[in-house]
């Protein structure tokens, strides 16, 4: 095949999760909260991902991918890889973390109870739990619609067979049963029930956990005539009743019944994910455990002093662009900045993209404040970024009822970008403030995702911004960029353009070089593009976190393509390219990794990076996550998930607070 199918170049992503929950260095809580992140990834592709094959398996006739992958060889070979990784995830958190949260006196109790955790546990039960859960009898009449995502436990007697549905959102899924302030003891949930069925069935029974998980697609039908809102609202709830895309069961069920229970619900053998006594892995970011030494350390915010010693933010960003790294840097700078904007009499108008913002967005808050105040306020707000979908919408309802213009995405493109505009009335007239990064307007996930932001006036960067959002407010409109890599306009073909020119100075006998930090790089025409370089003599690097839909094909590729991948505490998410051009650096930043997708369906902004401090900052923090052999690993190689070699002591990301810390703010 010439390319790596997506899916399962994923999973290979997932497993670099895998191993950090693996990793003896790490702290404790640290590794348990990767086993979440691993499971909550996993949750989402089966979702989104699995329940797609299924759905092309079953309505469109099995046919192969644009990597020459047919569905129902590629859900074959998820289970395979899936169960395997699973084996190893059970292997690591009751042979690892569990014994090591014992030692530090934090029991999680998953069998063994004492005579006094039996006390605690029917307690509990006879107090709390009595009455308050669902009971069905499994029979051959009955139907059963099983909720997405809830674990139910399968309750077996001598003679029936039962599901139980358990109230996680009102009692957690962790109990703490301590007795003394020496040691915590916590019991799950499943446990206090497993405890005591003999209360509420009245004869020994087997219990045994089973969770559905279906189809995460938003089935809009295009050809009625409603409101976007509308239609999404409508399709969020039958994300309950979706095509399921696997049944996950505790291994210990003999087949008969989890057999029964499959054709009940309709899924089909290869949807069978054989698990352990307990499922919902990704419970676990609500561990109740927070001992600092388990943790990683806190690391100070890096002061932006430009800023922080400013009596006008605006009068310090018109003198020179503001240059921000985050999480190393509070993401106060921004919120704070549009609070400022939102209250200076001065501002007439502020325009912005929004993708997935914080459930108590203090972003939106401002453009609230800003349009009640009678400012003009234009809100693009993709209503369909995957999950975020109601939140989106209720924010989108909110600022229209502010008085804000709040347009719910583009017909056939979604907004990826991550830009804003303020104007202002100054005494030269209006002048055009902006905001362009690689991270969402989310003060929440900007605490754990690596990302970049400028703030500037320059008029090269704010005309362009300007054509963008004259296209976003009326797509009749044909914008022109001078400076900005806009996709679906002029982003694919500059790259082509910028890579070309590579080659060109190889083909002079110059050195051609380019450097490349995605989220994923999944575009198959893309891929051929740097496979020609590095035939052509171009030396290629790579930095992809996730999917890398890239193998080699011929001994050139091989020597001058490395791809790698880190895996840290902050989730690499900013995108940088770097392209030698003799010498004189390219560098951009942009939201747009190199998928289809962002290349030819989204709207997606790469910004040059002009200020060289700025420039030879990416430029180090480049270099140091090609040679991270702390937390980084080869990719697209035979060394697959294998880490980089070499003596650096220092992770890249420990390096990166360094660079910061150092540049001049």
């Amino acid at each position: 095949m010439n390319y790596t199918d997506r899916d399962l170049n994923w999973l290979s992503f997932n497993e670099r999760i895998l191993q950090e929950a693996e990793n003896e260095d790490s702290p404790l809580m640290e590794r348990l909260k990767f086993i979440a992140i691993y499971s909550s990834n996993l949750e989402e592709f089966y979702r989104v991902r699995v329940a797609s094959h299924r759905f092309a398996q079953r309505y469109h006739d099995d046919i192969k991918n644009k990597y020459g992958y047919r569905p129902s060889f590629l859900l074959q070979q998820i289970t395979q890889v899936v169960s395997s990784q699973q084996e190893r995830m059970g292997k690591v958190f009751y042979s690892k973390i569990l014994p090591g949260l014992a030692k530090e006196g934090i029991h999680l109790l998953t069998d063994h109870f004492s005579e006094e955790d039996e006390n605690q546990m029917g307690t509990f039960y006879d107090n709390q739990l009595e009455g308050n859960f669902t009971i069905r009898d499994i029979t051959e009449e009955v139907k059963l619609q099983l909720k997405n995502l809830t674990v139910y436990l399968y309750a077996v007697t001598k003679e029936r067979q039962f599901i139980i549905e358990l109230d996680y959102k009102t009692f957690g899924r962790f109990i703490d049963v301590s007795t003394s302030d020496k040691e915590k003891r916590v019991v799950q949930l499943d446990d206090i029930f497993r405890s005591n069925t003999s209360k509420f069935l009245g004869e020994k029974s087997e219990i045994f956990a089973v969770k559905i998980s279906r189809d995460a697609e938003l089935y809009m039908d295009e050809e009625q005539e409603e409101d976007i809102v509308v239609k999404i609202e409508k399709s969020i709830v039958n994300r309950d009743t979706g095509l399921p895309s696997r049944l996950l069961f505790d291994e210990n069920i003999p087949f008969k019944y989890i057999d029964t229970l499959r054709k009940k619900i309709e899924v089909d053998m290869s949807g069978l994910i054989p698990g352990g006594r307990y499922h919902n892995f990704y419970d676990f970011f609500g561990f109740p455990a927070s001992e600092k030494h388990l943790l990683y350390p806190e690391i100070p915010k890096i002061q932006c002093h430009r800023l922080d010693n400013s009596s006008d933010w605006f009068e310090e960003i018109n003198k020179e662009a503001i240059f921000l790294s985050f999480p190393y840097q509070s993401y106060d700078y921004v919120t704070r900045f549009l609070k400022i904007a939102s209250e200076d009499k001065d501002v007439e108008e502020i325009n912005i993209t929004l993708y997935r913002v914080a459930k108590t967005s203090a972003v939106c808050q401002a453009l609230e404040a800003a349009a009640k105040s009678g400012k003009k306020v234009f809100v693009l707000d993709e209503a369909q970024a995957r999950f975020d979908e109601a939140s989106n919408i209720y924010w989108g309802e909110r600022l229209r009822k502010a008085g804000a213009t709040v347009r719910y995405g583009i017909n056939d493109l979604k907004v990826h970008a991550k830009i804003c505009t303020i104007k202002r009335r100054e005494s030269e007239g209006i002048k055009t403030y902006a905001y362009m990064g690689t991270g969402n307007f989310n003060e929440k996930t900007a605490e754990i995702y690596g990302d970049h932001a400028l703030l500037t006036t320059q008029t090269n960067y704010t005309k362009d911004l300007d054509e963008v959002f004259a296209f976003l407010k009326d797509n009749s409109y044909q914008p022109k960029f001078e400076t900005l890599l806009v996709a679906p306009f002029n982003l694919r073909s500059s790259i082509e353009h910028l890579i070309d020119n590579e080659i060109s100075l190889v083909k002079k006998g110059k050195k051609g070089k380019l450097t490349i930090k995605l989220n994923s790089l999944e575009d198959t025409l893309m891929i051929d593009k740097l496979r020609h370089a590095a035939d052509e003599g171009v030396e290629i690097d790579l930095i992809v976190r996730g999917i890398c839909c890239y193998h080699p094909q011929t001994k050139l590729q091989e020597k001058n393509i490395k791809v790698v991948s880190i895996i840290d505490r902050f989730l690499e998410h900013t995108r940088i390219y770097h392209f030698h051009n003799d010498g004189v650096s390219k560098v951009y930043l942009a939201s747009a990794d190199w998928m289809t997708r962002n290349l030819s369906r989204r709207i997606e902004v790469a910004f040059p990076i002009l200020k060289e401090s700025a420039k030879a900052l990416l430029l180090a923090e480049l270099d140091a996550q090609l040679h991270d052999n702390k937390k980084g690993r080869y990719v697209a190689c035979k060394k697959e998930n294998q880490f980089i070699e070499g003596d650096e002591t220092i992770g890249s990301q420990e390096k990166m607070f360094e660079l910061v810390s150092k540049y001049n703010f």
